[in-house]
């Protein structure tokens, strides 16, 4: 449903390098973000139904909050599943820490409409932090906010040095929808492959020894991920 998370829309596979990546795929979920074609694939019209208010935003108690890191507020509507494991790999289970801290701020940001929200500026960087503003952009431009839920799964993480690592992980958006901001009206779809998005990431560790996910890639329509 939703995009990344994203409007289910989604382009091309793309293998991601460590460094040197060039940003040219967009990655969508089919109902719920935004498209990038300003369309919404599969997306339906619920039923009229009386207005409700948005849920009063509340800090996430269940975020994986790296020290001194801002905090994570999502919608008291909006459930993020990160199911990334302990491998036992040291290394490998600090940077999965941090993208499932980097995923849950990028989902606060996308529901708030704010690409400048101080979580997803800590956890996004390079050519990912502008990518995944844009998606935000898109969100405001429709009036629009995401309820239900978003899944993440399945991960890869390969550490290629001590300041660079790539990653893959599943996105599951069936469950996620767009809502209008100002009607309270939830848009749905009919569950399909087009729900489930394979990412290929890169993540980057920072002069102050933060990981930052700076550059990302999705592959819409993932039947790997449909079945994992």
């Amino acid at each position: 449903m939703r995009s990344t998370i994203i409007s289910r829309n989604a382009r091309r596979t793309a293998a991601l390098c460590c460094a040197g990546l060039a940003l040219t795929a967009a990655a969508a979920c089919s109902s719920s973000k935004p498209a990038t074609d300003g369309t919404i694939n599969g997306a339906q019209s619920a039923s009229p139904t009386t207005a409700t208010p948005t849920p009063t935003a509340t800090a996430s108690p269940t975020a994986s909050q790296p020290a001194g890191a801002p905090e994570i507020v999502l919608p008291a509507d909006l459930k993020v599943t990160v199911a990334f494991p302990a491998t036992g790999d040291a290394d490998k289970d600090s940077v999965a820490q941090s993208l499932t801290y980097a995923l849950r701020a990028y989902n606060g940001a996308f529901a708030a409409g704010d690409a400048q929200s101080p979580a997803f500026l800590y956890s996004w960087d390079g050519m990912a932090r502008p990518y995944m503003g844009n998606i935000i952009g898109q969100l405001v431009g429709r009036n629009q906010t995401i309820t239900g839920e978003t899944r993440y799964y399945a991960p890869t993480i390969t550490v290629t040095d001590a300041t660079h690592v790539a990653a893959t992980y599943c996105e599951d958006q069936s469950k996620g929808y767009p809502k209008d901001r100002t009607t309270g009206q939830v848009q749905t779809s009919t569950p399909s492959v087009r729900d489930f998005t394979e990412w290929n990431i890169g993540l980057e560790k920072s002069s102050k020894g933060i990981w930052q996910v700076t550059q990302a890639l999705g592959e819409k329509g993932s039947d790997r991920c449909a079945k994992a």
